[in-house]
C-alpha cells in the first residue's frame, strides 16, 4: 500500500486502462519467512478481495506465466509446496520510465493445494488466503484434546481475595506464541474505552484510578478441544467493542488495535482523482440489513456476595451479609435487593466496614437519583485503589442480574406525539422513558445523527437484539451501553454506503479516508474504505466504502473556547462544514 498516491502512480493506472501490462512477482518463503526463491511471472488473470470487517482479510487467486518453466515442479523440494508461503507484488508497466513499478500485496499460504501447474500452456494457477488460515483450522492453528483455561485473577490460597489480575494484552501474546508460535506482532492495549487516548483525554487518570480491573479479563475463560487458534484470540479481541485483527501487509506481523475512526485522517484519495478513474457506480441499500436500535443482553451477574437484608436511611443502603469479610476487597461482585429507590449520591455500607459512594462505570460519577428501584437486586463491585497513600474505595453499580442496554439511532428533534402503554400511561413517542417502558430496559442512551437517512424518525423502529456468545462477557449495564452505542453506529455506518469500480488501483487498502461526490449527491461526503476487490484480468478495482459518521468528537469539545482553528490538524478540520466550525467557534450547539 502506499502512504501517498504520487502523480506517477495516477498517470501508470490512466495510461493502462485501454491496453494493461501487468506482472506478478512471487516471493517464496520458507518456514522462518526466509525468502528461498522468486518467481517472475506474467499475469494472464486473477482476482483479490481485501475486507476490513473480516478476520480473514485478504484473499486472491491468479493464473500466470512463469518465466522459468523448470522451478514449476510440484515436489517437496521445489518453490510451490505445501510447508512453503508466498508473498507477491503486482507491477504495473510505465511507458514512460520503461520499467514495471511493483505495489505490495501482502503474504499468503496456499489455501486448496500449491498450485497448480499447466506445462501446454505454462500457466501456473494459485489460490491462497493471508496468515489467519494459518490459525483459523484450515492450514493450522486447531488445537488437540486439551482443555485451556485462562483465568481472570490469580487468588491467595488462603483467603481467596484475588492478588493478580490476569491482562487481556498477555493472554494474547501467550496465545500466539505458545499456541501458534508467532513472535512477530504489535499488540495494543484491550480494555475499557474511557482508557483509551482515542476516547478520552483523561485516560491516564482513569487507567491510574483503575489499575487493577480497566484492561483485564472480566471473567474466566475456558477453550475445549478441538476449537481453533483463531477462536481464542477472538474471543479476547471482542471483550469490548471496535477492535480488529489482522496479519500487517507489508511486515506480516499479527496486529491487535481499535479499529481506526479517521477523525484526524487526511483524506487518502480525493474526488477528482476518483472522478478521473471512476467507471461506474452503485448506490443501492440492502435495506434487510438497516437496523436503528441495538438491544444488548450481556452476563447473567453470578456474584460472590448476595443479601435481602438490606436499610436505607441518610441516602446509605446498610446491608447485612454472613460471611462476608472484614474488610472490602477488590473485585467483590455482590447483590442485594434494594428496599426503596435511591436520591442522588447513595452510598452503600455492608456489615458496618463504612460507607462507600456508588458510582456508574461509565462515567465515573455518582449515581443519580432513582437508578434504583424499590424490591428490585441490583450487582455492585468492589474496586479498592491506592491513591495518593491512602486506599480509595468505591461501589460500582452494575445493573440488575442479567446486563441489559439499549441505544437508539435518532435526529434528537421530539416527535409531540404520544403512545399509551397497557398500564393507561402516556409515553412521549421515542423518548427515554418511551424506551425505558415499552423494552423494560432502565439503560437507554442515544446516538443522534441528524443527517442519517436511517433514523427512528424516517424508519420507524428496527431493532437487532444481541445475545448469548460473546454478549455473555459484557458484565455492566455501562458496558452494555458503550457496545450498544458501537453496534448502532457501525449498522448505520455500514448500510449508508456505496460502491463504485475504477480502473485497477492496486495501492489501496482499507480504513482509509477519501471525498466523493455521488452522483445522487449536490455536494462530496467523506467516506471510509471497508473492502476492496481487484479484477487484474479486466483490469479494474471494486470499493465498497461507508459514509463517515464521527463516534466521538474531538474539535467540538472546544466550542465557545478561544482555541484558534490552526490548533487542528487539517484532518479534524475536514469533518465539519463552514457553518459547523463557526458554531463551534462561537459556542452554539451544531
Amino acid at each position: 500500500m502506499a502512504e501517498i498516491i504520487t502523480q506517477e502512480d495516477l498517470l501508470i493506472v490512466l495510461q493502462h486502462s485501454a491496453n494493461p501490462m501487468l506482472k506478478l512477482n512471487i516471493d517464496v518463503l520458507d518456514s522462518s519467512q526466509k525468502v528461498i526463491g522468486t518467481l517472475e511471472c506474467g499475469l494472464q488473470s486473477g482476482s483479490m478481495s481485501i475486507n476490513g470487517e473480516s478476520d480473514i482479510r485478504r484473499t486472491a487467486n491468479f493464473v500466470v506465466q512463469p518465466t522459468l518453466k523448470e522451478k514449476i515442479k510440484l515436489t517437496e523440494n521445489s518453490l510451490l509446496w505445501l510447508n512453503k508461503d508466498i508473498r507477491m507484488s503486482v507491477g504495473l508497466y510505465n511507458p514512460r520510465t520503461k520499467l514495471y513499478k511493483f505495489y505490495p500485496l501482502g503474504c499468503y499460504v496456499y489455501t486448496d493445494t500449491s498450485g497448480t501447474y499447466d506445462a501446454a500452456t505454462n500457466s501456473l494457477t494459485i489460490n491462497c488466503s493471508d496468515y489467519m488460515k494459518k490459525l483459523d483450522g484450515t492450514k493450522n492453528g486447531q488445537l488437540g484434546a486439551l482443555i485451556i483455561s485462562y483465568p481472570a485473577y490469580k487468588e491467595n490460597e488462603e483467603t481467596g481475595e484475588p492478588i493478580e489480575y490476569n491482562i487481556i494484552r498477555n493472554a494474547v501474546i501467550e496465545t500466539l506464541e505458545k499456541l501458534a508460535r508467532i513472535t512477530n506482532h504489535r499488540i495494543d492495549d484491550i480494555g475499557e474505552y474511557k482508557a483509551m487516548p482515542d476516547y478520552n483525554d483523561d485516560w491516564e487518570k482513569y487507567r491510574e484510578e483503575n489499575k487493577a480491573t480497566w484492561n483485564t479479563i472480566p471473567s474466566d475463560q475456558e477453550f475445549a478441544a478441538g476449537c481453533s487458534v483463531l477462536s481464542i484470540l477472538t474471543t479476547f479481541r471482542d471483550l469490548y467493542p471496535n477492535y480488529e485483527m489482522f496479519f500487517d501487509m507489508e511486515t506480516n506481523a499479527f496486529v491487535c488495535q481499535l479499529k481506526p475512526m479517521c477523525y484526524e485522517d487526511d483524506v487518502y484519495l480525493d474526488n477528482p482523482f476518483i472522478q478521473r478513474v471512476l467507471i461506474s457506480e452503485n448506490t443501492s441499500i440492502d435495506m434487510t440489513q438497516v437496523r436503528n436500535i441495538c438491544e444488548i443482553w450481556g452476563k447473567v451477574i453470578d456474584v460472590d456476595f448476595y443479601s435481602e437484608e438490606c436499610t436505607y436511611e441518610n441516602n446509605v443502603y446498610s446491608s447485612t451479609i454472613a460471611g462476608y469479610k472484614e474488610e472490602y476487597y477488590n473485585g467483590d461482585s455482590i447483590g442485594i435487593k434494594i428496599p426503596t429507590a435511591n436520591e442522588e449520591n447513595a452510598k452503600l455500607n455492608i456489615n458496618g466496614l463504612g460507607s462507600i459512594e456508588i458510582y456508574n462505570e461509565a462515567n465515573e460519577e455518582p449515581i443519580k437519583a432513582n437508578v434504583l428501584e424499590a424490591d428490585n437486586t441490583y450487582a455492585f463491585k468492589i474496586k479498592k485503589n491506592h491513591i495518593d497513600k491512602q486506599d480509595v474505595v468505591k461501589a460500582y453499580f452494575l445493573g440488575q442480574w442479567q446486563v441489559h442496554a439499549i441505544n437508539v439511532l435518532t435526529n434528537g428533534k421530539k416527535s409531540g406525539k404520544f403512545a399509551t402503554s397497557s398500564d393507561g400511561q402516556e409515553y412521549e413517542l421515542y423518548s427515554k422513558e418511551y424506551f425505558q417502558k415499552f423494552y423494560n430496559c432502565k439503560r437507554v442512551d442515544f446516538t443522534i445523527i441528524a443527517n442519517s437517512p436511517f433514523t427512528i424518525e424516517k424508519l420507524g423502529e428496527i431493532p437487532e437484539i444481541k445475545i448469548g456468545g460473546e454478549y455473555d462477557n459484557i458484565t455492566s449495564d455501562d458496558l452494555a451501553a458503550d457496545r450498544a452505542k458501537w453496534e448502532n453506529w457501525k449498522n448505520c455506518r455500514l448500510t449508508d454506503n456505496v460502491t463504485i469500480t475504477t480502473v485497477l488501483l492496486p495501492f489501496l487498502d482499507v480504513n482509509k479516508k477519501v471525498s466523493y461526490k455521488r452522483s445522487d449527491s449536490e455536494r462530496e461526503h467523506q467516506y471510509i474504505i471497508t473492502s476492496i476487490s481487484h479484477d487484474f484480468a479486466g483490469y479494474t478495482t471494486t470499493i465498497t466504502m461507508y459514509r463517515f459518521y464521527p463516534l466521538y468528537e474531538t474539535l467540538s469539545k472546544e466550542k465557545g473556547t478561544h482555541k484558534a482553528l490552526s490548533e487542528f490538524s487539517h484532518g479534524v478540520l475536514s469533518k465539519y462544514t463552514h457553518e459547523q466550525l463557526t458554531a463551534i467557534v462561537s459556542g452554539d450547539e451544531l
